[in-house]
């Protein structure tokens, strides 16, 4: 959790004794895109992935 808070890709908030911690989703997507678009540039699950991004 602490990694993907330090990448912004999730933010915490405490609230007294309760830590709440938020999903980043445009962060998140264009991660998945990235990722989609220079590793799986050639494989079946591109497209696959990019309409699931869409």
């Amino acid at each position: 959790l602490k990694r993907l808070v330090d990448t912004g890709l999730v933010t915490q908030e405490r609230q007294a004794t309760t830590l709440i911690c938020r999903a980043n989703y445009p962060g998140m997507n264009a991660l998945i895109g990235y990722l989609a678009d220079e590793c799986c540039a050639d494989a079946v699950c591109a497209p696959a992935v990019g309409k699931a991004l869409a």
